[in-house]
């Protein structure tokens, strides 16, 4: 993950991050997240997004909302990489992954699950229960 606007550049309003996913990359579990609102826009190839209780598979040129309080995830079951661009208002969440980047520099690899979700929880977000991964999900 990429950020591309900071905190600091905006006074906290937002932060812009931009994003790869290769082909068959499963993406974040689906989460909810308490303190800020995610606006995903496709810039290329495809993503299957789960926003509440919906599916769907937005292509390039398309924008997905997820609001605070309300589940979703994202994933790429598709044959070829996704780029994305995600806003998050207001700023702060771009310091989760700052620590999951330290945590993989630091060990080599990804945090497990319990880690995750204690990252998560320092940021207000949580996973969210007994929904299917969007990214195992076809279209």
């Amino acid at each position: 993950m990429l950020v591309k606007v900071t905190a600091s550049d905006t006074l906290g309003r937002l932060t812009v991050l931009e994003g790869r996913m290769g082909p068959g990359e499963p993406g974040p579990l689906p989460h909810v997240h308490e303190g800020h609102d995610e606006t995903f826009v496709l810039v290329e190839g495809r993503l299957r997004f789960r926003v509440g209780d919906g599916f769907h598979s937005a292509v390039a040129g398309e924008t997905v909302f997820a609001g605070r309080r309300l589940a979703h995830g994202f994933g790429n079951p598709f044959d070829e990489p996704a780029r994305y661009v995600a806003i998050l208002t207001p700023s702060g969440y771009e310091d989760y992954f700052a620590e999951v980047a330290e945590h993989v520099a630091r060990t080599g690899t990804a945090p497990s699950r319990t880690l995750t979700q204690e990252l998560m929880a320092r940021h207000r977000t949580v996973l969210a229960p007994h929904l299917p991964d969007p990214g195992s999900v076809p279209s």
